[in-house]
């Protein structure tokens, strides 16, 4: 059966985050659907009552996306506008940022954090960096989002990249999943944010195909993005609605984390 995995990035320095939170929060629990919250972690302290209700709620859990938002690695970016490179930061800047992201979830919400989102996202994901690998492992990180651009540094990724265990590099435990398709972000400015309907219809075509191939669908949010020309999060219900109809589970990372663990494949990266 195929799976959908929702994993909101959650990184906005005003108050679009606490607007997003208080809707995902309802939607969950209304249509008792388990998602994924990766949170930057200054956005975290300025949102800390919130996630402490998130977590109560039970529907929501959470991981970090770094302490603010650096890149781990530099990305290349090829597409239509040309070529475009975002910097990576140091090995010990990487390093600091990661730790922290894991001091404030402990900190702040009592979470012994598993599961990180990398900034950015890049192809091949961590799969070159054996030194961040082993500070995932070592401050506990068993989840990670950092293989979510295909070979120009750019979207979409291939639903047939899917998630494997960093085995090949030693990280046998360390899980990978690459973000499928589009980014949400990119995808609504490319159609208009506006044309919430028509992003619908996006999503759907992307269900089908997952479906259809039984493939596990890793579809990649933000908070800022969620809400924008949608504060109900229409687009979200109607994903999860779809999803639910065509037979998929939905599931959050630690759940999934535990079905890939107890199985005995672990198919490698692409």
């Amino acid at each position: 059966m195929a799976k959908l995995l929702i994993g909101y990035d959650v990184e906005a320095a005003d108050e679009r985050t606490g607007r997003f939170l208080e809707q995902a929060m309802q939607m969950h629990k209304e249509l008792q659907a388990p998602a994924s919250i990766f949170i930057v972690g200054r956005t975290l302290e300025q949102n800390a009552d919130r996630c402490l209700k998130a977590v109560q709620e039970g529907w929501l859990e959470f991981h970090q996306h770094t302490y603010s938002h650096l890149l781990l690695k530099t990305v290349v970016q090829e597409n239509e506008e040309g070529i475009q490179v975002f910097p990576g930061v140091s090995f010990e800047a990487a390093k600091e940022d990661i730790l922290r992201g894991q001091k404030a979830l402990h900190d702040i919400l009592g979470i012994a954090c598993t599961g990180l989102t990398a900034p950015y996202n890049y192809y091949r994901g961590l799969s070159d960096r054996l030194d961040l690998l082993e500070v995932l492992r070592d401050c506990g990180i068993k989840i990670v989002r950092s293989a979510g651009r295909n070979e120009r540094d750019w979207q979409p990724v291939p639903f047939e990249w899917q998630p494997y265990f960093y085995e090949p590099q030693g990280y046998g435990q360390i899980l990978e999943c690459p973000l499928h398709g589009w980014q949400d972000c990119i995808a609504r400015e490319r159609l208009g944010w506006e044309n919430v309907s028509e992003y619908v219809e996006w999503l759907k075509r992307d269900i089908d195909y997952a479906v259809d191939h039984d493939l596990d669908f890793v579809y990649c949010s933000h908070d800022w993005s969620s809400i924008t020309c949608d504060p109900d999060l229409s687009h979200l219900r109607a994903m999860l609605t779809y999803a639910r109809d065509k037979g998929m589970s939905i599931m959050n990372y630690s759940d999934y984390y535990a079905l890939r663990t107890s199985s005995s494949t672990s198919p490698s990266p692409a």
